[in-house]
């Protein structure tokens, strides 16, 4: 029993704890206050089907790389290093359907104080009535429209070039970010600019060019009405931006101004608050530090892992 158990665990990647720790906690948090979380019994559901999922795929990489069975080795891998990847949107919505456990009611009014101290009115509205250029709406649009290309084509770019080692680095880093922002999704539920009826109307609405038309259906088809505070757009781009600083030598030439661009965006195009696009600068920088910390650490915690679940089984 203890052989089988250690066997399971050893073949998990880094980035597979980190999901198993936020897929445990998200179901812990579920769980608690499965009387303010609509759907609950299908959210906890989901989450075991995952977490099942997430260890037969890491058990048949492990075995068909170690019998060198090349298809279904290199089929088995591929699911295993982009596991986490593709249920990132997934986690995010759920986030935002959990975030009533504490608070009954969205935080809005407080981060609409904060930026109206700040700057006397309401970013989230104004920035993009004040300046409502049809070039300039594109240029924002086109910017945190890049979020979800840095997503996948940086990984992609680095799994192309086959060097796993700083893939499964950079899914990491990504990784951590995403969870831990998360985390604070389920405890403040926050709308952001959305909140404003004005706001949310431009954010639906069909304008200009082909960046805000694919922007304005993105939010149309999306189900979420939360997960504000602080932006993950932010917090994540600028993580990929320390990333593309670290492990690559001209992307940081781009990588640098559409980080800008992406964070004021947030704003401008009425999706965030202010102090939401600060706040995720901050904790882009706080959590892609930790997940530095994290990924050495964790090197010496996998072994203890296994040992620590061992000690937790009665020996048969």
């Amino acid at each position: 029993m203890q052989g089988k158990i250690r066997a399971l665990f050893n073949v998990l990647h880094r980035t597979d704890i980190i999901t198993l720790v936020y897929i445990f906690l998200s179901m812990c948090y579920t769980i608690i206050g499965y009387q303010r979380v609509e759907g609950s019994i299908n959210i906890v559901f989901n989450f075991m089907v995952i977490l099942v999922l997430m260890f037969v795929i890491a058990y048949l990489d492990d075995f068909f790389t170690l019998t060198n069975k090349s298809f279904m080795a290199y089929l088995t891998r591929f699911l295993h290093l982009w596991f986490a990847p593709f249920f990132y949107a997934y986690f995010f919505e759920v986030s935002t359907k959990i975030d009533r456990v504490i608070f009954r009611d969205n935080l809005d009014i407080i981060f609409q104080k904060w930026d109206y101290l700040i700057f006397n009115y309401q970013p989230a509205i104004e920035w993009g009535l004040r300046w409502d250029w049809a070039w300039l709406q594109e240029l924002m649009h086109f910017s945190y429209f890049c979020y979800y290309l840095l997503i996948l084509f940086v990984p992609l770019y680095i799994y192309i070039r086959q060097k796993e080692v700083i893939f499964k680095r950079i899914v990491f880093n990504i990784s951590f970010v995403f969870y831990s922002c998360f985390i604070i999704y389920m405890v403040l539920p926050v709308v952001g600019g959305r909140a404003f009826e004005q706001a949310y109307q431009l954010t639906i609405e069909y304008r200009y060019g082909i960046f805000t038309h694919i922007m304005a259906y993105i939010y149309q088809a999306s189900p979420h009405f939360g997960g504000a505070f602080p932006s993950s757009h932010v917090a994540v781009a600028v993580a990929i931006c320390l990333i593309s600083v670290k492990y690559f030598e001209y992307l940081p030439y781009v990588m640098i101004p559409i980080t800008v661009l992406l964070s004021f965006s947030t704003v401008y195009c009425h999706y965030h608050y202010f102090v939401d696009m600060v706040f995720g600068v901050l904790f882009g920088l706080f959590f892609y530090y930790l997940s530095e910390k994290a990924y050495k650490k964790l090197k010496v915690v996998d072994k203890k892992t296994v040992c620590l679940i061992n000690s937790l089984i009665i020996s048969e």
